[in-house]
């Protein structure tokens, strides 16, 4: 029997970058599964159960701080790993990100293979046979 592969929800509101993830995260052997505002990432996560999310920061609307917060009070959605895709580098708003539950911050521009090690990494945990014992 077959696991199924690692999902990903990406989401930004550059639909460039969302394809680039797309194709580059596909490649590496993911599941992925694509949104451009933040009431689509709360609907497709809810609906697709990703495990993990990229989120971008700053999309109209509802910004992916307000994404992950409202995540947050989920309980399918409250133990999703987040990491943070922004071009925002202030210090205080990477504490805020990490402070409602993000897992990382990645500042654009970004190596994609940094990404994909970054996405492995917050993934790993939760990966089964691969608990630590604490």
């Amino acid at each position: 029997m077959s696991q199924r592969p690692s999902r990903v929800l990406v989401v930004d509101d550059e639909p460039d970058l969302v394809l680039l993830l797309e194709e580059h995260l596909t490649h590496e052997g993911y599941d992925v599964v694509t949104a451009t505002t933040g009431m689509q990432a709360i609907s497709s996560a809810r609906e697709s159960h990703p495990d993990i999310i990229l989120l971008d920061v700053m999309m109209p609307g509802v910004s992916g701080f307000d994404v992950c917060n409202i995540l947050q009070d989920f309980p399918e959605t409250a133990a999703i790993p987040v990491i943070f895709l922004t071009a925002v580098a202030e210090t205080r708003r990477k504490v805020m990100g990490l402070n409602l539950g993000a897992d990382d911050y990645i500042t654009k521009p970004f190596d994609l293979r940094e990404l994909a090690a970054r996405v492995q990494a917050a993934l790993r945990p939760r990966l089964p046979g691969q608990e630590t014992e604490g």
